[in-house]
């Protein structure tokens, strides 16, 4: 079997002709490079509109029956200027007034993510053309079940419909089809996880994401200036980073690709020279005890605290229960003998906190129950952490010579994730010290 790396090409990869030309300098470097897969154009500029945002704008437009040739001038205008820079004999202008008619006179037969799919859909029919290359519809290689996850006949399906290893394909990522056969999206982001579904698929030998960056970072460049890369990271160490709050990769692209053990390489369209940074299955010996550093605000604590909590069996269960029964997830949960808090999204609690708050005093008749909002959880993660002596301790001892309260302290028995909680106005004052602490 023939090795073959799959290319997933981000919004501002095929953001213009001039892109587009790039990405094409990218797949004719490497002649492994046999899957291409697109997001929709992204921003020429920072002040320009998201071509994703301008699909959902013209949707409510159109589905309220109200005037949408505004936005939906400026969507033409972006895939008819790349197809004439490109000098491409398309017919992708048939295409658009196909859409802008059933828009106009079958709105009722159009679901929103129809719509936004079509930004994938319409680039990547460009793409394939501009390459030479066939273009395969992802409706028809990824499906979803009733609960939305991806089925498993889809991978056997993508191992047969692309199979001709001596062909190089283009695939729009970002959508699939539902479970009553209609066009269903994944989340914002969601052409990496397309992009990594099709490399478990034809088992890929590498997984390729080309974005506007050369890989990672140990840490946002927006807190810490000029940050040291990351030249490898692990499958384990790239999931707590990016849950916490790194946001180079969909973190739901990880588990396709640490399935099969694929390589997942970050790359920088503009700098195809750079190496970027390989995601992959075993750690390496890096120059530093950490990997990254990362930090995420918008979340509460639920204080509980009862005399004699630890003889009472099931309060921890009866306490989770109450907040599965509100439709509310939570993140951790760090207890005491006499005491159990429970840390969730402040978004999700606010909607049934009150309810929450009566089920607990209700049914678990607790001495004491407080919210306490307003608090970021920092991850310092790294296998380099790993029985080593004074890791811990250096960390706090960062944190308490800034005057930073440390608010909760989580650390697994993998000991890759020293987890801590602080208020809001001190995360990013938080990821300073501990980078310098083990940086600088």
């Amino acid at each position: 079997m023939a090795d073959r790396i799959v290319c997933k090409f981000g919004g501002s990869s095929v953001a213009e002709a001039k892109q587009f030309q790039k990405v094409k300098a990218i797949v004719e470097g490497d002649k492994r490079r046999k899957i291409v897969v697109v997001s929709a154009p992204g921003k020429r500029n920072p002040k320009e509109t998201k071509l994703t945002d301008l699909l959902y704008t013209t949707y409510d437009l159109a589905s309220k029956h109200l005037d949408f040739s505004t936005p939906w001038k400026m969507i033409c205008d972006r895939y008819l200027d790349i197809a004439k820079d490109l000098n491409l004999a398309t017919k992708i202008g048939d295409d658009l007034a196909a859409l802008e008619n059933k828009l106009k006179n079958e709105i009722d037969t159009v679901t929103t993510d129809f719509l936004v799919s079509r930004g994938e859909y319409l680039c990547a029919r460009l793409m394939a053309e501009y390459l030479g290359a066939q273009f395969v519809d992802s409706y028809d290689l990824i499906a979803f079940d009733e609960r939305y996850r991806i089925t498993p006949k889809s991978y056997e399906t993508i191992a047969q419909k692309l199979s001709d290893e001596n062909q190089l394909f283009v695939v729009p990522g970002f959508y699939g089809e539902g479970p009553r056969k209609q066009v269903k999206t994944f989340s914002r982001g969601g052409s990496d996880i397309s992009g990594a579904v099709l490399a478990n698929g034809i088992n890929a030998i590498v997984y390729e994401n080309w974005t506007d960056v050369s890989g990672m970072l140990m840490t946002d460049p927006r807190i810490v200036e000029n940050p040291k890369p990351i030249s490898y990271v692990s499958y384990r160490e790239i999931r707590e980073l990016s849950y916490s709050g790194a946001s180079v990769l969909h973190d739901e692209s990880i588990a396709p690709c640490r399935a099969k053990n694929i390589p997942i390489n970050i790359r920088n369209t503009n700098r195809p020279e750079d190496a970027g940074t390989i995601i992959g299955p075993t750690p390496e010996t890096t120059d530093y005890p950490i990997t990254g550093i990362a930090g995420r605000k918008g979340f509460s604590m639920i204080y509980i605290e009862k005399s004699m909590m630890n003889k009472e069996v099931g309060f921890g269960r009866r306490i989770l229960a109450i907040l599965e029964g509100e439709g509310l997830s939570y993140e951790l949960s760090p207890s005491g003998i006499d005491s159990m808090s429970i840390v969730v999204d402040t978004k999700s609690l606010e909607a049934v906190q009150e309810a929450v708050l009566e089920d607990i005093l209700l049914q678990m008749h607790p001495d004491r129950v407080k919210v306490f909002p307003g608090i970021s959880l920092v991850a310092t993660v790294g296998h380099g952490m790993t029985n080593k002596v004074g890791i811990a301790a250096k960390l706090f001892n960062a944190l308490a010579e800034k005057e930073i309260n440390i608010r909760i302290i989580d650390q697994g028995s993998s000991q890759i994730n020293i987890l801590v909680g602080v208020d809001e106005a001190n995360m990013e004052i938080a990821i300073r010290a501990i980078y310098d602490a083990f940086v600088k």
